[in-house]
């Protein structure tokens, strides 16, 4: 079942909130960055973010935003395309652009373009038209971002897109999930099929591929992430917040929580899945149960490796000029099966 709420006003304008019920999901989507605001699953929230719609809406963490043009970092001054440079100017870094820049997706209008119901699944899509050179990327890109919840729980995101001139696109959803509903996500279970992972410097600076082997970052076995991110506290990150490259085209994660009571399976056709920890407080305020933030909630961001565009053994995310970009991210929701 879908319920639309057209021309809500808000501190950034009119917005559409439409509300997805479906078997055990309820997902509530907002025009507004086309973003995720609640996802429940058999009446929890498992998602964290801002209660008050405004503070969402403005939030700077891009809790539940689609991220574009560029998800991840690109390093200042430039990149190149066939040997043509394009500049980076850098945004909260201080020599990066994060998530597409100051006028990223997340906090652009999206239009609300069709719903679909049917027996087996209800589909929302939106779209944005993004102009020839905003945020100095080459072509006008056309995105639509398609929700898709199904009878067996599963929460899919589709990107398609297609721009007029060869630029970058690496599009993903910034959702922050908690499987428990409350407290910390220190000791949720997490999984991820990935050799290796992009290791940063000190300012979050992507800088090379590296085997997760006797690293905090072997996550190749289903178990708790406590001892994983304790042994990242005092380093300048302070938890995870890196790039895992998947081993397979298909890349898989499973995330249980600390009740066992509900798990997440992930599969996606993007070539990495960032996690990122909560490592630092919210500027925004969040529900009393978190209380500042901290190891509140983790994301599983999938998209080209950040900055990949600037090292020969990455994707470099070029989207060419009369090619169609379609990428997608499943969750499928679940109680763990006892072995």
């Amino acid at each position: 079942m879908i319920n639309i709420e057209s021309n809500i006003l808000t501190e950034v304008g009119h917005i559409d909130r439409v509300v997805v019920s479906r078997k055990d999901i309820e997902l509530t989507l907002l025009s507004y960055g086309a973003s995720v605001y609640s996802l429940k699953f058999n009446g929890r929230e498992i998602t964290v973010r801002p209660d008050d719609l405004n503070a969402f809406l403005s939030a700077q963490f891009y809790y539940g935003k689609t991220v574009g043009r560029t998800a991840g970092r690109l390093i200042a001054p430039s990149y190149e395309i066939d040997g043509r440079p394009y500049p980076v100017k850098p945004f909260r870094g201080e020599n990066t652009k994060l998530h597409g820049g100051k006028n990223g997706y997340s906090y652009r209008h999206f239009e609300l373009v069709s719903t679909h119901d049917d027996e087996a699944s209800s589909d929302v899509v939106f779209k944005i038209v993004d102009p020839d050179g905003e945020e100095d990327y080459p072509g006008e890109l056309t995105l639509f971002v398609t929700y898709t919840v199904t009878n067996q729980n599963e929460v899919r995101i589709d990107y398609h897109a297609e721009s007029t001139h060869d630029t970058l696109c690496s599009i993903t959803n910034h959702m922050y999930f908690n499987l428990d509903g409350e407290g910390t996500i220190n000791t949720h279970s997490l999984k991820i099929d990935a050799s290796s992972y992009v290791e940063l410097d000190a300012n979050l600076v992507p800088l090379k591929k590296s085997t997760v082997k006797q690293t905090p970052f072997d996550l190749r076995k289903l178990e708790s992430i406590e001892d994983k991110i304790s042994a990242l506290t005092e380093t300048p990150i302070g938890g995870f917040d890196h790039a895992w490259i998947f081993d397979k085209k298909v890349g898989k994660a499973v995330l249980v929580g600390s009740k066992k009571d509900v798990q997440l399976e992930l599969m996606s056709d993007y070539p990495a899945v960032i996690v990122f920890a909560h490592n630092i407080p919210s500027p925004d305020r969040l529900p009393n149960i978190y209380g500042n933030g901290v190891r509140s909630s983790l994301t599983l961001e999938c998209e080209y490796e950040p900055g990949g565009i600037h090292y020969k053994d990455m994707n470099d995310g070029i989207l060419r000029k009369g090619e169609t970009y379609h990428k997608y991210m499943l969750f499928k929701f679940s109680k763990p099966t006892k072995s």
